[in-house]
């Protein structure tokens, strides 16, 4: 634990979290609003894989709200001190989620983007190890 708290000093380090922190949230927010009600995510036909995947997602009604509506919350919990460790540990499957769809669905450049969102969101959850301790350790009774 004393290693991150040394690299924590570091200004291109502390640079990074909070370009992960801003850009996540933002990130979580836009896509979220394009989930709201009567919001396709994208304007792709639906003979393309892509087009098809969002218009199945979306034809669920609740559930693509649902993520939607999670997804602006999470953006804007990143944001606020607070919340800002739940929001990194609920963030991280939705990240990943996102990652594995968009390889599965061969969307081109969209790996490079999805797997800077991981690495941004380990960099938010390493940057909070400290929070996570008593989750993971038990306390001596």
């Amino acid at each position: 634990m004393e290693k991150i708290d040394e690299l924590k000093k570091n200004k291109l380090l502390v640079f990074l979290y909070w370009c992960a922190r801003v850009g996540m949230g933002l990130t979580f927010i836009l896509s979220g609003i394009r989930k709201l009600p009567g919001v396709k995510f994208t304007t792709l036909p639906i003979d393309h894989p892509v087009g098809f995947y969002f218009e199945a997602m979306y034809s669920t009604g609740f559930y693509w709200n649902f993520i939607g509506y999670f997804q602006i919350l999470i953006g804007i919990l990143v944001f606020l001190n607070r919340f800002v460790v739940i929001s990194s540990l609920f963030m991280l499957p939705v990240v990943i989620n996102i990652f594995f769809v968009s390889i599965a669905l061969n969307m081109r450049g969209t790996p490079i983007i999805t797997s800077a969102m991981v690495l941004g969101n380990l960099l938010l959850i390493v940057w909070h190890i400290k929070n996570y301790k008593s989750l993971f350790i038990r306390p001596i009774e």
